[in-house]
């Protein structure tokens, strides 16, 4: 390569644009139930938004065949959208992980199985996991040693896939009374000893019993996904309250900074209900992502 050769090269290399550090998803929980996928596709990037993380259940069921699904790749594609998750909660809300019959967790493990297969044939590499829920509001149900020791050896069975279909098992942080701390969190992750097994974090769950930063940092690379939600604390001893962007009290500005601390680069999703009375929702909800953002 000559030197004019090499300085044209350098200089195009100079004007390209750097790749977005953060990517703008949204959850299909903002569209109607009934509205067909394809629909949302064309919607969401209409809206600003990069990509869409999809639930298992009606419009995507378990059992959708490789050519449906790949048809909805495409058209995703098409549309010029990602397909940023596969949600597996309801399948393993039916068959929880953690249930105390072994048949119950061979079936949760074969709808993981289905999932990974699923996921890869829609080019979406992350699955979205509810690892196990110790009851039903002040109904106690599994213990906390159980859960863990259950959860933990029918995943194992799972990383296998997962790592031959490329598609990463990331379990959320919910509200379902376990993996309650960053340290357990993190120490769940960890044990898989796979790369192919990370987090998926949500920002405003965490408000009510923890700080979003502090959980970026104890987890650094591990989070493969985000959901953003902001929180309302209340100023007396009750829950608070979920409430929109901007509006709450998330520190947004630390868990950015946060988040470039430990080198995310990736997407996050904000994760709202539809509202059939405001047909400007997701285009104020994709706005005050901008502003989110632009604190990074």
């Amino acid at each position: 390569m000559t030197r004019r050769e090499f300085m044209g090269v350098s200089a195009s290399a100079l004007a390209a644009p750097a790749p977005a550090r953060f990517r703008k998803g949204i959850c299909a929980t903002i569209f109607p139930k009934t509205m067909p996928l394809e629909e949302q596709f064309r919607q969401t990037r209409a809206a600003g938004f990069e990509g869409l993380e999809i639930p298992i259940g009606d419009l995507l069921p378990l059992d959708t065949g490789r050519e449906q699904a790949q048809r909805l790749a495409d058209a995703a594609q098409k549309a010029g959208v990602e397909i940023v998750s596969l949600w597996v909660s309801a399948p393993l809300s039916a068959n929880p992980l953690n249930h105390p019959d072994p048949e119950v967790r061979a079936r949760g493990v074969e709808a993981l199985r289905k999932a990974i297969t699923l996921a890869s044939w829609m080019n979406c590499g992350v699955l979205l996991i509810v690892p196990g829920r110790l009851g039903t509001g002040p109904k106690f149900q599994y213990g906390y040693q159980e859960t863990w020791d259950r959860v933990s050896a029918e995943m194992k069975k799972v990383v296998p896939d997962a790592e031959k279909a490329r598609v990463c098992l990331a379990p959320e942080n919910v509200w379902n009374k376990f993996l309650v701390s960053p340290l357990e969190m993190r120490a769940f992750v960890d044990q898989f000893r796979s790369p192919w097994v990370g987090a998926y974090f949500d920002i405003g769950n965490i408000l009510q019993y923890g700080y979003p930063q502090d959980w970026i940092l104890t987890l650094g690379a591990r989070i493969k996904r985000v959901h953003a939600k902001d929180y309302k604390l209340s100023t007396r001893a009750e829950q608070g309250r979920f409430v929109d962007l901007l509006e709450g009290d998330v520190d947004w500005k630390d868990v950015m900074a946060a988040l470039v601390k430990v080198g995310y680069r990736g997407f996050i999703s904000p994760e709202y209900s539809y509202r059939p009375d405001d047909p400007d929702y997701i285009r104020r909800i994709s706005a005050a992502l901008d502003k989110i953002l632009a604190m990074a």
